[in-house]
């Protein structure tokens, strides 16, 4: 499997919203203790093994507008299918706190899955992640550093990629879409709000 993270390179983009899918599979690495060591089809790229199967990380240099010019040719030198790819990128439809897991899917907006919807087609697997729809310019908001306050919620929601991930892996990717997808990360544990007293008749 070929997972990939979209971002921009270069520093001044380390700490922007646009920059989450790099940040998501840098954790990928820690977890599966392996470094973007070489640079293959204009991308840094990382191996791990995951219950004896050789699978790939990337993060395309290519800056976001052409992250499919990136994948797409990794995918032909693996010799992918498209329902062995996993892209994670941010969300700005998605309120910061949520993810979502999919198949399959349209763009959204995004400019990277654009990219690579264009070379290959809609039916990969896509985790988006959170950022909030902006209050005012979009490239802004998007390009713009990540709050003290969205840090903190975002640290959990980075805490279970590697879970989601090897679900993925483990083709479960169904039962990552039930058990993650309906999550708020936003609400503390324990503090979500009780359900409502049924109205009873007079």
């Amino acid at each position: 499997m070929l997972i990939a993270g979209l971002g921009n390179p270069g520093p001044e983009y380390d700490h922007t919203r646009h920059n989450l899918g790099f940040v998501a599979i840098d954790r990928l690495a820690q977890h599966f203790r392996t470094q973007f060591s070489h640079i293959r089809c204009r991308a840094r790229v990382a191996e791990f093994s995951f219950k004896g199967n050789r699978h790939l990380l990337a993060k395309p240099q290519t800056f976001m507008n052409l992250s499919g010019e990136s994948i797409a040719p990794l995918m032909t030198e693996e010799k992918l299918s498209r329902e062995e790819i996993l892209i994670l990128v941010d969300d700005v439809n998605l309120p910061v706190g949520k993810i979502r897991l999919k198949p399959s899917g349209g763009a959204g907006g995004h400019n990277g899955l654009k990219s690579l919807i264009s070379l290959i087609g809609e039916n990969f697997w896509r985790l988006r992640v959170g950022v909030g729809a902006p209050e005012g310019n979009m490239v802004a908001h998007v390009l713009g550093p990540i709050s003290h306050a969205e840090h903190l919620i975002l640290q959990a929601v980075l805490g279970d990629v590697s879970s989601i991930t090897c679900m993925l892996l483990a083709g479960m990717g169904g039962r990552a879409m039930t058990q993650f997808n309906g999550r708020d990360y936003a609400v503390p544990p324990g503090t979500e709000a009780a359900p409502a007293l049924p109205v009873l008749p007079k």
